[in-house]
């Protein structure tokens, strides 16, 4: 039996996982848990297994949900409760489903320690993901790929040799706007906008689907995670969502990855890697897909995919800048300070305006830190702007 613990545990990847965990009791133990505000959910999933370790991010949070657990739990808060599950010598997997670069505290130091770690978090590959493959590669850990197209790239391509493959093709849904007029964006609200077609996810990634820079960062995550040289990574449209990651070979052939659009799939994958479980999903019928529909993006429409290409262009800590950006830029749409139309003009503004110190980006204090100031100075931007 293997022991887990769940990063962003009461999030849609953590939900995911442990609906895995309830159907094979007897192959995972979860040992830990992280959320950072929904304690009655952390609450419930923590008694239900009788987690011993528990983590959130505000001391307050963490005496209140001490006392009230009906069974003896070890309540971490903060950074350094995420460092110290991260580090526990019992655990064998750690998932991270937290969104945002806080994931990277747990990444670092469960890397660091040797474990097997299935990231769902885009942010940390971004930022300093050939660090992370370092950080794995010397301390004989694991870094495997949970969210659908990565875990797509991820099987697809040890079926091949990397000297036959062309291209990666990375597939979108196209979100809700795929068929909207360019002209109709600016009225365009937070409810509209996080109201995915096909996938259940958080607010701030339905609204990076929706703008397709959740496209965007798939294709800078590709680069690091399977050395590929941008351009030989391609997007395109598939409304259906049934095929999660593609391959084009040298010789002229195509290889998919296709399944139903279940979190489940993907992060039992990255679990049992290398062995194949049975899940309790519903399988695809492949006789009621009568058609697959792939289109090419509209680049001048969904300029956030643009903004990306761009950053993988520039390397360096350009696709940290974006990253970065794009937090601070969606929450201020979805807290309606500026509208749907103004997401990749404050990101572009931010790319073109900030000053990059000279900086290392080997050092995860650093990373933050740098973080830190980018945010600040996107912020600054949108408030000029509402002055």
């Amino acid at each position: 039996m293997k022991n887990l613990v769940i990063f962003g545990a009461t999030g849609s990847i953590g939900n995911s996982t442990i609906e895995f965990i309830k159907s094979c009791p007897n192959k995972f133990k979860i040992i830990g848990l992280s959320a950072r505000s929904r304690i009655k959910e952390l609450k419930q999933i923590s008694e239900t297994f009788k987690v011993p370790y528990i983590v959130v991010e505000k001391e307050e949070d963490a005496k209140i949900l001490s006392s009230s657990l009906n069974y003896s739990a070890q309540v971490l808060w903060g950074d350094e409760g995420l460092k110290d599950l991260a580090s526990l010598d019992s655990v064998d997997i750690a998932v991270i489903g937290i969104s945002g670069i806080k994931a990277l505290i747990p990444t670092y130091y469960a890397l660091k320690a040797g474990k097997r770690v299935a990231i769902a978090n885009k942010e940390c590959i971004i930022a300093v993901g050939s660090f992370l493959k370092e950080i794995a590669k010397y301390h004989k850990a694991e870094l495997l790929p949970v969210d659908s197209e990565h875990s797509a790239f991820f099987q697809l391509l040890q079926k091949e040799k990397k000297e036959h493959i062309e291209k990666l093709i990375i597939t979108a849904s196209g979100g809700p706007f795929y068929k909207t007029p360019i002209k109709e964006f600016s009225k365009i609200t937070p409810e509209m906008a996080v109201s995915h077609p096909t996938w259940k996810m958080g607010k701030k990634i339905s609204v990076d689907s929706a703008t397709l820079m959740n496209k965007g960062f798939e294709v800078l995550e590709a680069m690091v995670l399977f050395d590929f040289p941008l351009d030989k990574i391609e997007v395109v449209i598939h409304p259906q969502s049934l095929v999660h990651g593609i391959i084009k070979l040298i010789d002229g052939c195509y290889l998919m990855h296709l399944s139903s659009p279940d979190m489940k799939i993907a992060i039992a994958y990255a679990l049992n890697y290398p062995e194949r479980v049975k899940l309790p999903i519903k399988s695809l019928d492949l006789t009621t897909t009568k058609y697959l529909i792939f289109e090419k993006p509209n680049f001048k429409k969904f300029s956030c995919l643009k903004l990306a290409y761009k950053v993988g262009k520039l390397g360096g800590v350009y696709p940290l800048i974006l990253e970065a950006a794009d937090e601070v830029v969606v929450d201020a749409f979805l807290n309606r300070k500026i509208t749907f139309d103004k997401i990749s003009y404050f990101l572009e503004k931010t790319l073109n305006e900030f000053k990059i110190p000279s900086i290392n980006l080997k050092d995860i204090n650093e990373t933050l830190e740098f973080h830190k100031k980018v945010c600040e100075f996107t912020e600054n931007l949108i408030k000029k702007s509402c002055l």
